[in-house]
């Protein structure tokens, strides 16, 4: 080729070169409108220094003077430099690799070669860069899997794609023969990949590892580096100890301490247990003489066992943030529920003591009217005072024995004689019903004394009975009744709360002993379901039926004798 040709050439690849940059920089969006040219060209010159000297210190196994390297760790730097401060320092990049050509490789390539090639690494690995970036989402200091994931799929595509074209370019200006190609491009690929995914996790790494070094005791962190050190050791000594290391006899070991410190640390100690497995490895073989085959092989080993340890890292910090984001979960889900039952005890609380405070305004107005009508007759007004005060107590003792259950479970059984109970009950209720124009019933049979709390099952009979009541109300034509049987069972008793209103639709009968579960346009549904909750802590149990298919409604309360009590339900 002559030097005209040569010129000509050059001047090409130059231009296209310059219009696909310009194309690059328009797609990734990256090239900043304001830039400034002393922190560019500072940062410029120390990224440019740094690859020089790093290309120098590791020219292993260069492949027939080409600047082919079977490890590239400078491919980690550029890609690392685009990717934090974007596609704009490609022309560094540029320059770094054209001056590596010169002064590292002593111009071993044409000057068109050596532009072309340079221009190939410039915008192969910008293209790279704004392809995770842009097109993935991926960041430098976030180590989650997808950014892992991205990491170790594109990295090597994009590393393939970039040694095809280099070695391309070398056959095209007749540095390389077309015989080894392939062998160039291999060499190219393992150099430049191992580079790359070996470097760049460990600046992943550093940007969650000063927080969680300082979360981890020392002990800990230097048990953990012991022993996967100890282990990295025992491997590669097994590995290069015996004849016919060239075989790769016993690398499988090399996962054990990988797969350990990928699971005791993460991600973080994933990438630096990694990193330093490939340094051990590569002095190993470096002052070991072996030739490039063997290392060759060794590096696409490491290949291996660095995407098994990468991705189980990866996978071990997320499920550490998935169980940390379901703890948080977990506790937001107590704190809502403590809003809620504080809220649903405040509701309870007031249907408890509705029904006998709703009984002191009467006997207060009983009494009222008693005064003015009979001012001469203090006897009555005495009587309507004395059953306002006994409510008062009443609803007091609810309080306390509601507290105690609420907040131990606790009950408070003796034995009752459950006739005596139910008669006060239908007897309280008996105002209440005579004003919605209802008929109670009492058909109670001689049934043993049973071991109950009597406040909490008087209670949960008025709710059971005050709800009879007022779906008897509704009974239409016929006159409201409510009739409550007591009778006695072979080893309990059984009441039943009977009524003739119109019965219980299918949809609410689904849900009837729910809490907030209600047909009553002022109801607040707690009444059925706290008298579950308190039956049910007896031992006993509460059921429904229908009586007639157009209506009616019959409850039955089932209680043992002896139940053991105590405890809720």
């Amino acid at each position: 080729m002559s030097l005209g040709d040569g010129g000509t050439a050059l001047g090409d690849v130059v231009r296209r070169s310059n219009s696909a940059a310009a194309g690059l920089l328009r797609w990734s969006g990256s090239w900043p409108r304001e830039l400034a040219p002393a922190q560019y060209a500072l940062i410029g010159g120390i990224f440019t220094a740094a690859y020089l000297g790093l290309e120098w210190l590791t020219r292993v196994h260069e492949l027939e003077g080409l600047g082919i390297t079977l490890w590239n760790p400078v491919k980690a730097l550029s890609l690392g430099l685009l990717l934090l401060k974007g596609v704009a320092y490609a022309p560094v990049l540029f320059l770094a690799a054209l001056l590596v050509d010169l002064f590292i490789y002593g111009a071993a390539k044409s000057v068109a070669s050596t532009v072309a090639t340079s221009a190939v690494v410039a915008l192969g690995y910008a293209a790279l860069a704004a392809g995770l970036t842009r097109g993935l989402g991926f960041a430098v200091g976030r180590s989650d899997l997808r950014s892992v994931i991205a990491l170790l799929v594109t990295v090597p595509a994009g590393t393939f794609v970039i040694a095809c074209l280099y070695c391309g370019f070398l056959v095209w200006f007749d540095d390389l023969p077309a015989r080894q190609y392939w062998e160039a491009v291999q060499h190219l690929w393992v150099g430049d990949t191992v580079g790359v995914i070996i470097i760049l996790p460990v600046a992943m790494a550093a940007s969650g590892s000063v927080q969680r070094l300082a979360e981890t005791r020392p002990a800990v962190l230097l048990i953990d580096s012991g022993a996967f050190l100890a282990g990295v050791l025992i491997a590669l000594w097994l590995i290069f100890s015996f004849e016919g290391a060239h075989e790769y006899h016993f690398f499988y070991l090399l996962f054990l301490p990988v797969s350990w410190i990928a699971m005791r640390t993460g991600f973080v100690g994933a990438a630096a247990g990694v990193c330093v497995v490939h340094l051990l490895l590569l002095a190993l073989i470096s002052w070991g003489g072996y030739p490039a085959s063997t290392f060759m092989g060794y590096q696409l080993l490491v290949l291996a066992l660095v995407f098994n340890g990468l991705l189980l890292g990866a996978v071990v910090d997320e499920r550490r943030r998935s169980d940390e984001l379901l703890r948080e979960q977990h506790a937001e889900v107590v704190r809502m529920t403590r809003h809620a039952t504080a809220g649903a005890m405040g509701v309870s609380l007031a249907h408890q003591i509705s029904q006998p405070l709703s009984n002191v305004a009467m006997y207060l107005h009983v009494g009222r009217q008693l005064l003015a009508d009979k001012p001469a007759d203090p006897t009555s007004i005495a009587e309507s005072l004395e059953k306002a005060t006994s409510q008062l107590r009443h609803a007091k003792d609810i309080l306390e024995r509601l507290r105690d259950f609420v907040s131990r479970g606790t009950l408070r059984p003796a034995p009752t004689d459950l006739g005596a109970l139910t008669r006060k009950v239908v007897a309280l209720a008996g105002d209440d019903a005579r004003a919605h124009g209802v008929s109670v019933r009492l058909e109670a049979a001689s049934v043993p004394p049973v071991t109950v709390d009597a406040l909490q099952l008087e209670q949960s009979l008025i709710n059971v009975i005050n709800n009879a009541i007022d779906a008897a109300a509704e009974a239409g034509r016929l006159p409201g009744c409510v009739t409550v049987r007591v009778a006695a069972l072979d080893k309990g008793v059984r009441i039943e709360i009977e009524d003739n209103g119109p019965g219980v639709s299918d949809v609410v009968a689904k849900h009837l002993f729910e809490p907030f579960v209600t047909t009553k346009p002022s109801g607040m549904g707690l009444g059925l379901a706290l008298s579950r909750e308190l039956i049910g802590a007896h031992g006993g149990t509460i059921d429904w039926e229908r009586i007639r298919p157009d209506g009616g409604a019959r409850f039955t309360i089932e209680l043992p004798l002896s139940p053991e009590v105590g405890h809720g339900a």
